[in-house]
C-alpha cells in the first residue's frame, strides 16, 4: 500500500512541476511586449552594445524587417526621432535587403539600393527622414527574392556618434515616428506595410552609455 502511495505521490509531484513550469512560461509570454508576440511584420531598430561615455567613434543602428510578404514594394520611408543634443547623426548607410535590378555579370538580378536622407537637416531637427523610391514602379522594387530573415533583412543602417554632452549611465532612445513599405497598388488592396495603420509594428532602440 505504501509503495502505491509513493508511486502516486511521485506522479502528482511530477504533474505539479509540469503545471508550474507551464504557468511560468505563460506569464513570461504575456509579459512580453505585444509587438514581439504579434505575427505582423516588424520594423526593428537594433540596440547597440553599451558605449563608453568617452567613445567618439561612429556606430551604426540596423533598421531591420522581421518578414516581408510576397509583393513588390516600390517605395519605402522611415522617420526616426533621436536626441540631437546627445547624438550626432552621421548619415544613412547601405543595408542588406535587395531589390530587383539590372542583370549582373554573375547572373543575379538583385541589388542593394541606396537610400536618401539629409544629414544636416536631421541634426537640426532631431528627426531622420530617409526614403527609397523606385521610379519605375516595379523594376527596382523590394521583393521576397531579395529578402531573408537571417542575412538580407537590413533595410538601411543609420550612423551616429556620441556628443560631448552625454554622461555615464544615460540611456538614449531612438523612436520610430513613421515607417512605410508601399506597393504599387498602395492602400487600395491593403498590401502596403505601414506603422500608421499597424500593418508594420515598430520596435524602438535604446543606446546605453556606460
Amino acid at each position: 500500500m505504501k509503495e502505491i502511495l509513493h508511486k502516486y505521490r511521485a506522479k502528482f509531484i511530477a504533474a505539479a512541476v509540469i503545471v508550474a513550469v507551464f504557468a511560468v512560461a505563460v506569464i513570461v509570454l504575456l509579459s512580453l511586449k505585444p509587438q514581439l508576440l504579434s505575427g505582423k511584420p516588424k520594423l526593428i531598430l537594433s540596440s547597440p552594445p553599451p558605449l563608453a561615455v568617452s567613445d567618439r567613434n561612429e556606430f551604426t543602428i540596423d533598421v531591420t524587417v522581421s518578414k516581408l510578404p510576397d509583393n513588390l514594394y516600390c517605395a519605402a520611408s522611415v522617420a526616426i526621432v533621436f536626441d540631437k543634443n546627445k547624438l550626432e547623426f552621421t548619415g544613412v548607410k547601405q543595408g542588406t535587403m535587395m531589390t530587383y535590378g539590372d542583370k549582373q555579370a554573375n547572373g543575379s538580378e538583385l541589388t542593394i539600393p541606396t537610400w536618401q536622407g539629409n544629414t544636416e537637416t536631421a541634426n537640426q531637427t532631431g528627426q531622420i527622414n530617409a526614403m527609397y523610391l523606385d521610379m519605375t514602379a516595379g523594376k527596382y522594387a523590394y521583393c521576397a527574392e531579395g529578402f531573408d530573415s537571417e542575412n538580407n533583412n537590413v533595410m538601411l543602417r543609420l550612423g551616429f556618434k556620441l556628443r560631448e554632452s552625454v554622461y555615464s549611465g544615460e540611456v538614449l532612445d531612438l523612436t520610430v515616428a513613421d515607417a512605410v513599405l508601399a506597393t504599387v497598388t498602395g492602400d487600395s488592396d491593403g498590401s502596403s506595410l505601414a506603422t500608421v495603420n499597424k500593418t508594420l509594428q515598430p520596435v524602438n532602440a535604446k543606446i546605453v552609455v556606460k
